[in-house]
């Protein structure tokens, strides 16, 4: 890779030279957290002592990339590029940067230096894939997705692929890729593409329940394990912190488990550790030490909800639902506005059968914005009837219908509660669209044999014309 690279390495406009490679970048550490400034340092350091070295310039360009630096990051990923011509990794990482900054061209310039290198990269392919298509150029990024597909980067190529079929004006083939894909993932996104490509072919049913069942759409993404040699260099106590947190909600909870104990060392009474720590350690269902930080957080944060629904959730795992009950109430007075706290509260009221509580519980998650909101509704609306309250039911189950309109079951409790009110040709019409569905066969059967019977009896219950 060149040394000079015009658009790849933007300072300001127009073409920018990397500064010699006998200089490495430094950054202003004024103000830096302490942990992340000896960090930089020390790598800094071990560059100018190997001025010649690849490795040490990439190093100190990952631990800038990680921290914050995304600028001297790229300068300094063309630099080791320009040292180490046979490392995939530096115009790789410096192909990110450019991306996020939104210079694509710059960026597929980068990666097509890295897949000089290695070829055989999958995820290389698909980012170009990607970017490739926002630009519009079709045919190239249809060149990087079938490369991917020939290494076997399987649903995330064939989806590139369908975009591209729906950017075409080819629903149909779209539909064709999308739906086997979609059957094994299940994702937001292929929902939402299926969707589309069912609203272009008139299958306006079809792309009605797609789209439901892409309400809450997330980019398609895929393994990239190149992107871990980066996190050693993640520095100081707040990144590390975030690092943590999202390996937790990526599911590697031991690894936070890991990060969050090695800085509880110097940070044991930071209200964010220790919250996050205990909720790590109740993912991994290790109750003791849980406990022992959860005892903790209390004691130093007595009024912060965080802690005490996470009491709450510790106890009502340990089967002891009166301290569950006090500790969501409490969590729900210093902060009403958690849906999850209302939902668990509904939960424990149903269980002792206070169903008045529980559905005003119910409510009150929706109204603060529980995601799963169309769940509660339909749970609420099973609830009402129940208890013999149709109206109230059908009320519920319709908005459940209306929020998610892919749900079989609410579908299914709508038309028997219809049906227990007499609105036959209503309660037909919610099966018709659960048949459509095609889930829940069971239950959708079920539910067809109670409404014919009620259908059958209402009947029954018609006096014969008098034929005079």
């Amino acid at each position: 890779m060149a040394v000079v690279v015009c658009g790849a390495l933007v300072v300001g406009a127009g073409c920018a030279k990397a500064p010699a490679l006998d200089e490495p970048i430094a950054v202003p550490l004024e103000g830096v957290d302490g942990d992340v400034s000896s960090t930089l340092a020390e790598l800094l350091g071990a560059a100018r002592a190997a001025p010649g070295s690849g490795e040490m310039r990439g190093r100190l360009a990952m631990a800038y990339d990680v921290n914050g630096f995304s600028d001297s990051a790229l300068a300094t990923y063309v630099q080791a590029a320009a040292l180490d011509a046979d490392e995939f990794r530096w115009p790789y990482f410096a192909a990110q940067l450019l991306a996020e900054r939104g210079d694509l061209d710059a960026a597929v310039a980068s990666i097509d230096d890295a897949v000089a290198i290695d070829d055989g990269y999958i995820p290389a392919w698909l980012w170009r894939g990607e970017w490739r298509r926002e630009q519009g150029l079709l045919d190239d990024a249809k060149t990087s997705y079938r490369r991917a597909e020939a290494l076997g980067a399987g649903s995330p190529a064939i989806a590139g692929l369908a975009q591209i079929a729906l950017r075409e004006g080819k629903p149909a083939l779209a539909a064709e890729m999308i739906e086997p894909v979609n059957a094994e993932l299940r994702h937001p996104h292929l929902h939402r593409m299926a969707g589309s490509a069912y609203q272009a072919l008139g299958r306006a049913e079809d792309a009605r329940i797609a789209f439901a069942r892409g309400q809450h759409p997330t980019p398609l993404r895929w393994l990239d394990p190149l992107q871990e040699s980066k996190w050693p260099y993640i520095a100081g106590f707040p990144n590390q912190l975030v690092h943590a947190q999202k390996r937790l909600q990526a599911g590697e909870v031991e690894e936070a488990i890991a990060t969050l104990l090695h800085w509880r060392e110097q940070h044991g009474e930071d209200a964010a550790l220790l919250s996050t720590l205990a909720g790590a350690y109740l993912l991994a269902e290790q109750r003791e030490p849980a406990w022992e930080v959860l005892r903790e957080g209390l004691r130093l944060y007595p009024e912060d909800h965080h802690f005490h629904f996470q009491c709450a959730i510790w106890h009502r795992d340990g089967g002891d639902l009166r301290r569950a009950k006090e500790h969501f109430e409490r969590a729900l007075a210093l902060n009403p506005a958690q849906p999850r706290a209302h939902e668990e509260l509904a939960t424990l009221l149903l269980r002792e059968e206070r169903y008045d509580e529980a559905l005003d519980a119910f409510d009150a998650a929706v109204a603060h914005g529980a995601p799963n909101a169309a769940e509660l509704l339909r749970t609420s609306g099973v609830v009402a009837g129940a208890r013999g309250d149709w109206p109230a039911a059908i009320d519920r189950l319709r908005r459940a219908t209306e929020r998610d309109p892919s749900s079989t079951l609410a579908f299914v409790q709508l038309a028997r509660a219809l049906a227990e009110s007499g609105r036959i040709a209503e309660a037909q019409a919610a099966l018709g669209w659960a048949e459509r569905l095609g889930t829940h066969q069971r239950e959708t059967a079920a539910a067809r044999r109670i409404v014919t019977a009620q259908e059958q009896a209402g009947d029954a219950a018609v006096p014969e014309a008098s034929t005079g």
